[in-house]
């Protein structure tokens, strides 16, 4: 187990259309705004690795990171948001909200691997990285450095910086980023 390697997740940038309403959105306006602003933060390429969940959104928001480093992400499926398998897109509105005021202990099996799979990723990881993900994403990874079992310990922001360390096989978290009452979907 590696130790001592930090990594940022970002909350991808604001979307063009719901959970509930597209399967998978790219970012509106603001959203490619705020990727920019983002990859600004950020800075110049420092090396870092970069990784992507495969979904448009967290794409575009990380294409604003590679255009600015002049480099390629690499997709990891293991970023990607919250399986919803058999939900239509109506159903998974309803679904998001009662998840998202549940605990982890209360989740079925098939999430509880979702979840260890992120994990998994995380702490295979040898360098330092920054990862485009998503909102349930940030949080799990935040719950698991905290030991937090809600499913929503946090309000991440759109495009907000969240900066954790693995140390001695432990996830720890250095800074929550932007915080926000946010609409998530």
């Amino acid at each position: 187990m590696v130790s001592g390697v930090g990594f940022i997740l970002v909350r991808h940038g604001q979307q063009s259309a719901g959970f509930h309403v597209d399967p998978d959105p790219g970012l509106d306006k603001t959203g490619v705004e705020q990727a920019a602003a983002m990859a600004a933060r950020l800075g110049a390429d420092d090396g870092r690795l970069l990784f992507t969940s495969p979904l448009r959104r967290a794409r575009e928001t990380m294409a604003a990171l590679e255009v600015r480093w002049g480099r390629s992400a690499t997709v990891e499926p293991r970023m990607a948001e919250v399986p919803t398998p058999g939900l239509s897109l109506d159903a998974r509105g309803h679904w998001l909200d009662g998840f998202l005021r549940g605990d982890w202990s209360d989740q079925p099996d098939y999430l509880q691997a979702w979840r260890a799979g992120i994990a998994a990723f995380l702490t295979g990881l040898e360098r330092p990285a920054v990862i485009v993900s998503h909102f349930v994403v940030v949080n799990a990874v935040i719950g698991l450095a905290t030991g937090d079992s809600r499913v929503t310990p946090s309000m991440p922001d759109h495009c907000s910086l969240n900066r954790f360390e693995l140390r001695d096989g432990a996830f720890h978290l250095v800074e929550k980023g932007a915080q926000r009452k946010t609409v998530i979907g």
